[in-house]
């Protein structure tokens, strides 16, 4: 199949088999919808068929280790005659087409074509069966497209709508950068390489905790040492009652994967926290990396209180940050 384009992920380049293009010399209306949600273009036909089937196996994808069943995208559906007007500005849409002028299945992916931000990703084949066989074979591509759009338009908006004495209070401590969106604050300080920062809503918060300590070895960096790490530092959170306090929820061993972001290595470990003490709870993900200028490992542990709502969106939103952070001795990115 013919390589059509490259989407380059943190970690590697991710062949997409998508050719990308767009108009940007005019001004663009502002996209609908809501972060992580996707408009599929099909006939009815289409979508209570094999293709609605495959494609719903793939867009409704449980996120892994949240404490709710929550789908990797959302998803609303509509005729390809209701793809016009409003509907045609929506940030993410996916046509899909079948017919004999396509010769082979193929996707390909257009940017603010009627809205800005704007994903269009239109997957085309001469029937359902080849781009049922298609979607099979790319689904992680499918998928990650969306996410990855997701993401880099956040990372964008916490450029532009950054807190800047937060940021400079962080540098100073750990000796990073990053673009920390507005309406975080400080909650506790202390001790010299401890942080613990938050976003308060009415019924859900997002949880940064930064942390350092002197680094020992590759053995620093095991689920278990870092788990351990974890648990002497968010002790020093606070509970709602007398003396608990958050710590790592046993009864699930955190995973642990090993990431390249921006040109450094990471050791991303997901897991659900709780409360000592108490009850509350819910999914962390954590971001452990060696300075080697200081030979600290410095750890960023983003975690989620939402008790009644999906907590898929604010864990991204916190995820999302990890792509900002940069240390002095960090080469300039080729990704």
């Amino acid at each position: 199949m013919k390589i059509l384009s490259y989407l380059l992920t943190t970690a590697f380049a991710v062949c997409l088999l998508l050719s990308c293009n767009g108009n940007q010399d005019t001004i663009k209306a502002d996209a609908q919808g809501t972060p992580y949600e996707v408009l599929v273009v099909c006939s009815q036909e289409k979508w209570d068929g094999a293709v609605g089937d495959t494609l719903r196996s793939i867009l409704l994808e449980p996120v892994p280790v949240l404490n709710q069943k929550e789908p990797r995208l959302n998803v609303l559906r509509i005729q390809p005659q209701g793809f016009k007007d409003l509907l045609a500005k929506h940030r993410n849409a996916l046509v899909v087409n079948t017919g004999k002028q396509y010769a082979e299945p193929s996707m390909t992916a257009q940017y603010d074509v009627y809205a800005s931000p704007q994903l269009l990703v239109s997957l085309t084949g001469p029937n359902d069966s080849s781009i049922i066989n298609y979607m099979s074979t790319h689904r992680a591509e499918l998928v990650s497209i969306y996410e990855i759009a997701e993401r880099d338009r956040a990372i964008l908006l916490n450029k532009k709508y950054h807190s800047q004495e937060i940021e400079e209070t962080i540098a100073q401590k750990f000796g990073f950068q990053m673009d920390l969106p507005r309406g975080y604050k400080i909650r506790n300080n202390q001790p010299k390489d401890f942080m613990w920062l938050s976003f308060e809503y009415p019924l859900a918060s997002q949880g940064i905790v930064i942390y350092s300590y002197p680094y020992t070895g590759k053995d620093d960096f095991t689920a278990e040492a870092l788990t351990a790490r974890r648990n002497q530092f968010t002790s020093l959170i606070p509970g709602p009652s007398d003396n608990s306090y958050m710590t790592t929820y046993m009864g699930f061993m955190p995973e642990i994967s090993y990431r390249k972001i921006n040109g450094r290595q990471w050791a991303e470990m997901r897991g659900f926290w709780d409360v000592a003490g108490d009850y509350m709870g819910g999914p962390f993900v954590s971001y452990s990396t060696l300075d080697a200028e200081t030979q600290r490992v410095v750890t960023l542990d983003f975690y989620v209180f939402s008790p009644k709502y999906p907590k898929r969106n604010y864990l991204r939103g916190l995820e999302n940050l990890i792509y900002s952070v940069s240390f002095p001795s960090d080469a300039p990115s080729e990704e």
